[in-house]
């Protein structure tokens, strides 16, 4: 195939002869199927680049929430450490109570005016 290419203003032109491969190549480079299937291979490339761009963040999350849980459990061992000394406390100081049935001194069989 031979195309030539002249200007519009001037005496330049330039002549290409094409084999036919490499017809068949414009060919399909041009057509609308190989722009689509262009356009989705970039579009699945850009996700893959952006989900690549987060793995540092996600990276770092990850191990300050493991962290966060280190010291989670930690103030969970303490709190149960504090909250069995003061129930032992508790136990220590409290006196026996009164059943609540008993009535002191009599008081029921007063009359009241």
């Amino acid at each position: 195939m031979y195309v030539h290419v002249q200007r519009e203003n001037g005496l330049a032109h330039h002549t290409m002869v094409l084999r036919p491969w490499q017809v068949q190549a414009l060919r399909v480079l041009t057509s609308k199927w190989f722009l689509i299937a262009l356009g989705v291979g970039l579009a699945s490339w850009g996700y893959f680049a952006v989900q690549a761009a987060r793995v540092p963040l996600l990276t770092w999350r990850i191990t300050h929430l493991e962290q966060d849980a280190q010291r989670i459990d930690s103030l969970q061992k303490t709190l149960t450490q504090l909250q069995s000394r003061y129930e032992q406390v508790q136990r220590m100081l409290s006196a026996p109570a009164a059943p609540k049935n008993a009535k002191p001194d009599g008081a029921g069989n007063r009359a009241r005016p």
